[in-house]
């Protein structure tokens, strides 16, 4: 039994179970993460360190100047097993005091020291600027921020009980994320919890060209601008510009937009708020998708130079989140089979003096800065990129300052 208090001496009392008394106890683990009965979270860190030790220690072992791994390599085995285990459970130790944390973020200081081959005098900060690693409390806010917008679609009573808390204990560290959570804007569409694979789409009416990736290697970079619109004629010149729809997204401050461009028919549009330039993209394919099913069936082409959008759409696995245009594009291509169309997708490179690619840019840029609005279902991912940051010290002041007007 452990008897959760901030008092210096705690009531004890007797707690028999089945003629056994039950033993008192300062801490106790519970899902791998101890938890003490003055919450300080102090046996937690220790036990976190200790368990660090033994994969710092590899990673000294695979260190040299000459023979040893290459930074990257070091940089990502410290995110794979060690940054993983600081971050377990840190939705509740992140309120420990400053000194726990630092401890915590010592860890992280030596390991990169250790990647990056630094001196022990180079500045912490230079260090995560270096590897591209966040300082552990802004990591930690992120993860609980996360935690808190998955909560707001999938699980709303940990929402509920946290307004509860809220009722009754504002001031408190714990309680700082969770009202930074509350200042922002986060309003997800709700689940769609039909995960549909496609199974009986006719593979063989969409061909997925990636062709030109391989007949580009090599070619220097002074020549590109040349060689590459050359090659694009050579393979598609062929098709009639009707026929041809060129799309591409692109992000101006915090808008985002896409532009698709044809010969007969152009399109600028903005997306909503929080928007990534991979959404964005996806939208630029479905678009000219949902614009082909008016026109009469037959062989259309649509040209990204997004290939990490392109290979999402191929994949036709099933999608463990909600990608509202994902799925558009996956149930049009579905419908457009069945109607006797073909389709070809297939991948361009960007800024290389294609000029459907490059007109199409351009149309993306009007997008994202003066558009007219796209409407789209907003998946609770899409807010993981306006996180919080900053340490829990200041989001605590910030809270305390607005509370007292």
């Amino acid at each position: 039994m452990v008897v959760f208090s901030k008092k210096h001496k705690p009531a004890k009392f007797p707690l028999i179970l089945m003629g056994k008394t039950i033993t008192h106890s300062m801490s106790s683990q519970y899902l791998g993460v101890w938890f003490d009965s003055k919450c300080t979270w102090g046996k937690h860190i220790v036990y976190l360190i200790q368990k660090c030790q033994k994969r710092i220690n590899f990673m000294r072992t695979i260190t040299g100047t000459w023979w040893g791994a290459h930074p990257e390599d070091l940089i990502r085995l410290y995110q794979t097993t060690i940054l993983s285990v600081l971050e377990y459970g840190s939705f509740c130790f992140q309120s420990a005091v400053k000194t726990h944390l630092l401890k915590l973020q010592r860890v992280q200081y030596r390991c990169l020291r250790i990647a990056l081959g630094c001196m022990n005098s180079t500045h912490t900060m230079s260090l995560e600027v270096l590897a591209g690693v966040q300082p552990l409390t802004d990591r930690f806010a992120q993860l609980s921020f996360r935690f808190f917008i998955r909560c707001e679609v999938l699980n709303p009573l940990v929402i509920e009980n946290f307004e509860k808390l809220l009722e009754q204990n504002p001031q408190t560290r714990f309680m700082s994320v969770y009202y930074w959570y509350m200042t922002l804007e986060v309003s997800p569409s709700p689940v769609n919890t039909n995960r549909d694979n496609f199974s009986d789409f006719d593979s063989s009416s969409v061909d997925f060209d990636l062709s030109m990736r391989d007949e580009i290697t090599g070619i220097p970079e002074s020549f590109r601008s040349i060689g590459i619109p050359q090659i694009f004629a050579s393979k598609f010149g062929h098709v009639s510009g009707a026929r041809q729809f060129f799309t591409d997204g692109s992000k101006a401050d915090e808008s985002t937009g896409f532009g698709v461009y044809s010969e007969f028919h152009s399109a600028t549009f903005m997306l909503r708020k929080p928007c990534s330039v991979y959404i964005a993209e996806l939208a630029a394919i479905y678009y000219p998708l949902e614009y082909i099913r008016t026109l009469p069936p037959e062989h259309y082409f649509i040209f990204t130079d997004s290939l990490s959008s392109l290979e999402a759409v191929r994949s036709m696995k099933p999608m463990k989140h909600s990608v509202y245009f994902l799925n558009g594009i996956r149930q049009v291509l579905s419908a457009l089979s069945k109607r006797s169309y073909i389709i070809t997708i297939a991948w361009v490179p960007s800024h290389c003096s294609i000029p459907g690619n490059e007109k199409a840019d351009s149309l993306a840029k009007v997008g994202a800065s003066e558009g007219d609005v796209y409407e789209r279902q907003i998946a609770f991912d899409d807010f993981f990129c306006i996180g919080p940051s900053g340490d829990l010290d200041q989001l605590a002041t910030q809270m305390e300052r607005l509370r007292d007007g």
